[in-house]
């Protein structure tokens, strides 16, 4: 399937300028519910998390064992809040034509790149092992893989739900859904994190393994005092990202020749100056792509057609 995006000319010479995608944070992409859990009644968002815990909880156990059970449990949910603020998006409209909504939305005095998905992949260094300029991206960043902290992207196309439908609370499913009322948009989206490096996020067996409870400890207060020091190291850790990612969003080294395979001029800026100043900009930057117009026609062309009157006379109409 072939892969567009719309931008206008302030993006595209910052792409062609900076060699680098800019990924947006997924909160500044305009739809409120970016990032959310949809529509989902309370007691289906923890329901996979409670069944396990009602289990537990029936069986007679040590305060120990039973704080350390309910934490593991319920842990990934207060990590998976923190990776929230660390995730940003990049976005690609799915169509083998063009989109003159997308055009009115994006690009009315801009262009339309072409790619695809093996395409944009490559140019950012993304295969079957990973993210392979990810040590670029941080030290870029200001943060070194000495730090611990990873770099997860994941390529997906959104699926588009309606109000109800259970969004997995856990893991990068809920940056891959929107609304249905959003399903014109066809978006197929890349999704960048920074996730805590092992070392880092907290470690509840070795915590309970290695920590020293008075037996007299009840299991609510183990809970809460552990609770509280895991929601402690990743505010430490949400403080000092958020000090070295400021700006909106984050930028990827790209391979430009390999991510963009054609250039089309917007359809209400589509003059022969226009497309000479893309190609004289593609030069600059030694953009290999050919530059077109767009197929698509702002004013119907006129029609004109001649009648014959008579031997000696004829005439031309319009339409």
């Amino acid at each position: 399937m072939q892969l567009t995006r719309y931008m206008n000319m302030e993006k595209y010479k910052d792409l062609l300028s900076t060699k680098t995608l800019f990924f947006p944070h997924y909160d500044n992409l305009g739809d409120p519910y970016e990032g959310s859990l949809g529509h989902v009644p309370t007691n289906k968002l923890i329901e996979k998390q409670t069944e396990r815990q009602k289990r537990i909880s029936a069986m007679p156990q040590q305060p120990k064992t039973a704080a350390r059970e309910f934490l593991e449990t319920f842990e990934p949910l207060l990590y998976h809040d923190f990776l929230r603020d660390f995730t940003f998006v990049s976005c690609w409209h799915q169509s083998e034509i063009e989109s003159m909504p997308m055009w009115k939305m994006y690009a009315e005095k801009g262009i339309m790149i072409k790619s695809d998905l093996s395409s944009l992949k490559n140019s950012l260094g993304i295969d079957t092992e990973g993210y392979q300029h990810s040590d670029i991206f941080q030290e870029n960043h200001g943060i070194y893989p000495s730090d611990g902290y990873e770099v997860f992207i994941e390529t997906r196309s959104v699926k588009y739900v309606s109000r109800g439908n259970y969004i997995e609370p856990v893991g990068s499913d809920r940056y891959f859904h929107k609304q249905l009322e959003y399903a014109d948009e066809r978006e197929l989206r890349v999704i960048l994190q920074l996730h805590l490096g092992p070392e880092l996020r907290s470690n509840l067996p070795y915590i309970f393994d290695n920590t020293n409870f008075p037996h007299t400890t009840k299991v609510e207060n183990l809970i809460l005092q552990i609770w509280k020091g895991i929601k402690l190291s990743y505010e430490k850790h949400s403080s000092i990202l958020n000090t070295d990612l400021s700006g909106g969003g984050v930028r990827c080294p790209v391979d430009i020749n390999s991510l963009i395979k054609e250039v089309v001029v917007s359809p209400f800026n589509n003059t022969d100056s226009e497309v000479l100043e893309v190609k004289s900009l593609n030069r600059e930057f030694d953009v290999k792509a050919e530059v077109k117009k767009s197929v698509i026609e702002i004013k119907p062309a006129v029609t004109k057609f001649g009648v014959r009157l008579s031997d000696e006379e004829a005439i031309e109409l319009e339409l």
